[in-house]
């Protein structure tokens, strides 16, 4: 934790070196002033003329200012390079989150990893900025006002500075306590964010079941408990500040009681006098500082904890370290042979459970249609999120234009395919911005809109998109909410196929379209396809009735392969699925009617 943090340091040493600098000047100046109140005060007790002692009080005000000047530019330095810090740090923790796979997030919360992201990087900028412009300046301050103090008058420097050992028993015992009441804290945040997130995204589910009432009750008690740890950290937070506090009034009174007695028997001037007391109150914002210095440490490394513990996790899918240099593509990157050799996969974390798919062994020919059908649970969707790597593979399983799909670039790899997944997402942008989202950014702004207007086509959105208020510039809102089911698909498939990648992966990507729209989007694949390798998931096996292979998958494996009309004929799964579902829409068509003629 420390060895990164120490290294987003360095990457900023130019700024806090002129801080570290600036600080040790202010500590100087810092040491300096009760001297000069001291050279003043001097002059009214010696009975020095007034010009003189304007000069000295001059001198006062010209330390004071010195004294803000420098502190302002120590802040400054010190608080910019933790902003930028933070910047970085916030940068390279997205940047991060995006490199890990799907399983990552399948075991990580949303609502905790927004937590981190914001909470405890807020916490860690503090850190960097007032924690370290204080761990630099707090014990320069104390030891140049003590040894000033031991300059003046060394036996009551030693009776001010006899509370200083309970301070460090405080600090001590307060110190473990913080660490732990602030790490419990941030979890407690990244619990209630992820509870807000979750709540706020299944709003329509929430309603429809009608639990507002008890979906409040849950929230109210996650913030109770929140507010209970909150409260906790608060009273420490609190408490050290006010103990430390307490040891520069115990400092004055030593200097009231032992001081007043040196100055009235003669072996203290009152210049003297008046400089002690001015030096244990400039010791009160240092001690004071150290206090709440700890809070800030303490909350600043539970924070980084919190986020190193995310960094340190390595991709679990990532270029290899022998990972072969991209090949100059032909117009869009892989060729698109797709081969599986006695492929084997199971899911992360489920090795107690049988393999999700077994012994698959498939060639897929560039520009070849390959379809894919099978009962719920049969691997359909599984098998198709291998092609783009979404998972990771065993060495030698998986093969493209003859590579082994763990030696391609993940770049390269990605680029080659479209793929549109079985739950379509869309982001809160605009209808256009969706369907663009994939392409380079080298592409012109007039070839873009040409892209998203074929494309868009092609999916069958046009006659959609002109019932929307502003067409294609129409902000789709949260997942496309603003948008039905048949038409996130549709805008799915359109984002893919404005790609025009050699390879194209549908995941049951019509089965929300109704069948006259889904016979006018096959229609146009058709022209689409031609070149291309693609794989067609699908539910409804009219879907892929026209491929060149059709295979059929159930527990995870191959039963069946073919054209249509073989496998219609050979009385097995395919041909069972197929009867079931003709048999389903008949019945579907026949209430239909009978619903029209009521």
């Amino acid at each position: 934790m420390f060895r990164r943090l120490w290294r987003y340091i360095l990457r900023n040493r130019r700024d806090y070196l002129w801080g570290v600098a600036a600080t040790l000047a202010y500590a100087a100046v810092f040491a300096l002033f009760p001297l000069t109140v001291l050279w003043a005060v001097a002059a009214l007790v010696d009975g020095e003329p007034a010009p003189q002692v304007l000069l000295r009080c001059l001198a006062v005000a010209g330390v004071a200012v010195a004294r803000s000047g420098v502190r302002y530019f120590s802040r400054v330095l010190v608080f910019n390079a933790a902003r930028e810090i933070e910047f970085q740090l916030r940068n390279d923790f997205f940047a991060h989150l995006l490199r890990m796979p799907q399983s990552f997030y399948r075991t990580w919360r949303t609502g905790d990893l927004m937590s981190r992201a914001v909470n405890d990087l807020t916490a860690v900028r503090l850190l960097l900025g007032l924690g370290l412009l204080n761990v630099a300046q707090t014990p320069v301050m104390l030891v140049t006002a003590i040894g000033m103090m031991f300059y003046l008058n060394a036996e009551l420097t030693v009776w001010v500075m006899l509370p200083i050992p309970l301070f460090v028993l405080i600090a001590r015992g307060f110190g473990r306590s913080m660490h732990a009441s602030n790490l419990a804290v941030q979890e407690g945040l990244a619990e209630m964010s992820n509870q807000m997130q979750e709540n706020i995204s299944g709003i329509a589910v929430i309603k429809a079941y009608a639990v507002e009432a008890a979906t409040g009750r849950r929230f109210a008690k996650l913030s109770r408990d929140l507010y209970e740890r909150s409260m906790r950290a608060a009273r420490l937070q609190g408490g050290m500040p006010a103990l430390t506090g307490l040891l520069p009034n115990i400092g004055l009174l030593m200097i009231f009681v032992v001081g007043g007695n040196m100055m009235l028997s003669g072996q203290m001037g009152v210049p003297e006098f008046f400089a002690f007391v001015l030096y244990n109150t400039e010791l009160s914002m240092p001690l004071f500082f150290m206090g709440w210095l700890f809070t800030l440490v303490q909350r600043g490394t539970a924070s980084m904890q919190r986020i190193d513990e995310v960094l340190s996790l390595q991709p679990a899918i990532a270029d290899a370290p022998a990972a072969s240099t991209p090949r100059a593509p032909r117009s869009g990157g892989l060729d698109g042979e797709i081969e599986f050799r006695n492929l084997c996969f199971r899911y992360p974390g489920s090795e107690a459970r049988p393999p999700a798919l077994q012994d698959i062994t498939l060639r897929i020919p560039r520009g070849a249609v390959v379809g894919i059908v099978g009962p719920v649970g049969a691997g359909k969707t599984t098998l198709a999120s291998l092609i783009p790597r979404i998972y990771q593979t065993q060495e030698g399983m998986l093969r493209m234009d003859g590579r082994d799909v763990n030696s391609i670039p993940l770049r390269e790899l990605r680029n080659s395919i479209a793929f549109v997944p079985q739950d379509p997402f869309l982001f809160s942008m605009s209808l256009d911005e969706n369907i663009a989202y994939g392409l380079p950014e080298s592409l012109s702004q007039a070839e873009r809109h040409r892209l998203v207007r074929w494309a868009g086509d092609r999916a069958q959105l046009s006659r959609d998109v002109l019932e929307l208020p502003q067409g294609y510039r129409t902000l789709v809102g949260e997942r496309g909410v603003m948008l039905s089911g048949g038409q996130r698909q549709r805008a799915a498939l359109a984002r893919a196929l404005a790609k025009e990648a050699g390879i194209l992966v549908l995941d049951d990507t019509l089965s929300a379209v109704d069948a006259q729209t889904e016979a006018a989007i096959q229609e146009n694949l058709r022209e689409i396809f031609a070149g291309r390798s693609v794989v067609v998931v699908a539910s409804r096996v009219e879907t892929v009735c026209e491929a060149d292979l059709i295979v059929v998958l159930d527990e995870g494996r191959i039963v069946e392969r073919g054209v249509h009309r073989e496998l219609a004929a050979a009385g097995g799964l395919y041909a069972r699925l197929l009867r079931e579902q003709q048999e389903e829409r008949r019945l579907a068509s026949g209430l239909d009617a009978l619903g029209a003629a009521k």
